[in-house]
């Protein structure tokens, strides 16, 4: 009776774990962090991402969108076997063997629920120090829910000052100086990393500590505009005889000699305020996108035909036109920066290529 006991615990706990998902661990969120990314850190094979999202469908409700501070688990890949060690002998057996003998009666109420899955292991010692792969669950349970109350600004600054736009064809780029080169005279080189010292010639007086944009017009969308491209973000640190020096403090594009300086554009989200749903909203038509991709995809800009002179702000989001309610949305468009005549508006969700030159979309959600 005492096996046969330990052989159906075997059998309903240990199958599933030696080849299924169980955790290997598991990981909290940090800025910056993608699905993607997680996949290649811990699988090293980015396309793994879906095993993440599938084991963390409770927390992470659209993939494209993970929050810091989430308690992410991070299961084994489907088929990965991991070994289950005899508890008593420290010997591997496979499933469905009896690990324990026949004198020993499993004692499943002093195995803490955390361990069971391991192996039918016995409880440790109240006082044995926990090794960095203990998986407090309680801890996760309170982690997601502190994120889910967590306040979030619906745009980041870093969306905003690295957000393209586009000009007229015969337009000139406004611009309040430009990059001069190196300010160490050693430095070689025709690219810029974070933390190059700079010289900036300027147009117009700047002030220590005043933060720059930097920016460049990258091509052309035919009969459309000019698609500028912002390359990073310089700090004003000295102003001397020899010009203004700048520390590049953001790095979004390569950064070269020549690349165009100007104020960064005005930042105005807030934390826990976000785009509520319109009906009627206005109607916009994609003229073309920031990248010269042939496939539109998550993350990637779009232009809008309408700007801050049609009431659009930072934060809106849109629909495609013919969308009637929101479970049948195939695809949404978030506005991260925006001129007088024309917003550009990152692909949050898409069924397929659904953005294409000439697509007409509909305001959806506006910022209060």
């Amino acid at each position: 009776m005492v096996r046969s006991a330990a052989a159906l615990v075997a059998v309903l706990i240990l199958p599933g774990f030696v080849v299924a998902q169980e955790p290997q661990g598991t990981h909290t969120v940090v800025d910056h962090d993608t699905l993607w990314d997680l996949a290649q850190r811990y699988y090293s094979n980015p396309f793994e991402w879906r095993v993440i999202w599938e084991a963390n469908r409770e927390v992470v409700e659209d993939p494209n969108l993970i929050y810091p501070a989430e308690m992410l688990v991070i299961p084994g890949l489907p088929g990965d076997e991991i070994p289950v060690e005899d508890p008593t002998t420290g010997d591997p057996f496979t499933p469905f063997e009896d690990p324990l003998g026949d004198d020993l009666e499993p004692d499943l109420g002093g195995i803490p629920v955390d361990l069971i899955p391991f192996g039918l292991r016995r409880a440790r010692p109240t006082d044995q120090t926990r090794t960095i792969f203990y998986n407090d669950t309680a801890r996760a349970r309170v982690t997601v829910e502190e994120a889910r109350s967590t306040v979030y600004v619906p745009v980041s600054s870093d969306a905003v000052y690295s957000a393209p736009w586009m000009i007229g064809l015969e337009d000139d780029p406004e611009s309040s100086g430009y990059v001069e080169g190196f300010a160490d005279r050693g430095a070689r080189g025709s690219t810029m990393r974070m933390f190059d010292q700079v010289i900036i010639s300027m147009l117009s007086p700047v002030r220590v500590g005043a933060r720059l944009q930097l920016y460049r017009v990258d091509h052309v969308i035919k009969d459309v505009g000019q698609v500028i491209i912002p390359t990073g973000v310089v700090t004003v640190s000295t102003i001397g005889d020899g010009g203004v020096v700048g520390i590049i403090t953001k790095e979004y594009d390569r950064l070269t000699h020549g690349d165009l300086v100007r104020p960064l554009p005005a930042y105005s989200p807030e934390a826990g305020v976000y785009a509520q749903e319109v009906s009627g909203g206005s109607e916009a038509m994609v003229m073309g996108f920031a990248g010269t991709h042939v496939l539109t995809n998550i993350g990637h800009v779009a232009f809008l035909d309408l700007g801050t002179d049609d009431g659009i702000t930072i934060g809106d989001e849109f629909i495609l036109w013919g969308d009637a309610v929101p479970t049948d949305r195939d695809g949404s468009l978030q506005v991260i920066g925006v001129t007088g005549t024309m917003a550009a508006a990152r692909v949050l969700s898409m069924s397929d290529n659904v953005f294409r030159q000439g697509v007409v979309v509909r305001l959806a959600k506006k910022m209060r």
